[in-house]
């Protein structure tokens, strides 16, 4: 972007308040160990034994993220969803990053996107429901993506992401822990699309990505919330909501290389649906 051309972000990055910052974020969120087994209790001392190596590697775009590792966690209808645990100084680097592109990239965000962002909750998404509701728009068009964080297009993110980032180290870096792989127990798996979850930059990533479709809904003029990647939007008639059904669902498929979960997905009564575990009806008592 035109107005951060010439700041040379890594420098931001690796500068030592910033790494320390990182470091104490990671250590308060604790977390399980990565592939090489050291523990958050164990970071500070690794950390300070490598810390000039790191910068360095860091400074110059070759240092090399280890897989990260795979965990299933079982979801209640059977199926399970994967996390990507990185090892914790992956961790640090990534939490590094992120304190520094979060405050270029959230500003241009959309106002309809609560989720993972400083000031934003799930109880504001659920008050611009309500305001919907009131409008009169009381249809929703509830969209559930299909394994969103498995399946986003690196080569596109990577572009979303220059248009965001000027320096190329960072993006060097981004794009390392894009395609660092996972280890399933012993077994190396190549990462040519996904963004595994578990991560500090996880969230601001998928951001970045579903930041296309908010663009192309506002563009469109409809009314929707969007909180990570489950989003709704807000019509008047069922005969409305199945045209922007159809819309949305090309515009993912084609433009954006996501699936809709057909069998999740649906069409109904704004007081049927239920948006990140809240239901209108109770809420407004109706």
């Amino acid at each position: 972007m035109k107005e951060q051309d010439g700041i040379n972000l890594i420098e931001q990055v690796i500068a030592d308040d910033n790494l320390w910052r990182a470091y104490k974020k990671v250590r308060k969120n604790k977390g399980a160990p990565g592939v090489d087994g050291i523990t958050v209790y164990q970071l500070k001392g690794h950390l300070e034994k490598y810390y000039q190596p790191l910068k360095q590697k860091l400074k110059d775009g070759t240092y090399q993220p280890q897989p990260v590792k795979r965990v299933a966690i079982p979801k209640a209808d059977g199926s399970k969803r994967y996390l990507g645990i990185p090892c914790v100084l992956d961790r640090v680097v990534q939490q590094a990053i992120l304190q520094v592109i979060e405050p270029i990239i959230d500003p241009h965000f959309s106002d309809n996107s609560y989720g993972f962002r400083k000031g934003r909750s799930a109880h504001q998404a659920i008050k611009k429901a309500e305001e919907y509701y009131r409008e009169g728009f009381r249809v929703v068009v509830d969209c559930d993506l299909k394994s969103y964080f498995d399946t986003i297009h690196h080569q596109r993110i990577r572009g979303y992401l220059e248009y965001f980032i000027p320096d190329k180290i960072v993006l060097r870096l981004l794009w390392k822990f894009l395609r660092s792989g996972i280890l399933d127990r012993d077994i190396y798996i190549e990462t040519t699309k996904g963004a595994p979850q578990g991560g500090p930059l996880s969230p601001i990533l998928a951001n970045v990505y579903l930041n296309m479709l908010d663009r192309e809904l506002e563009k469109r003029g409809h009314r929707f919330i969007r909180y990570a990647d489950d989003f709704v939007v807000y019509v008047r008639s069922r005969r409305a909501g199945e045209r922007v059904m159809e819309g949305i669902t090309e515009f993912l498929e084609k433009d954006l290389q996501l699936t809709i979960n057909q069998e999740k997905s649906q069409l109904c009564g704004a007081t049927k649906a239920s948006f990140l575990g809240f239901n209108i009806q109770n809420l407004m008592g109706k």
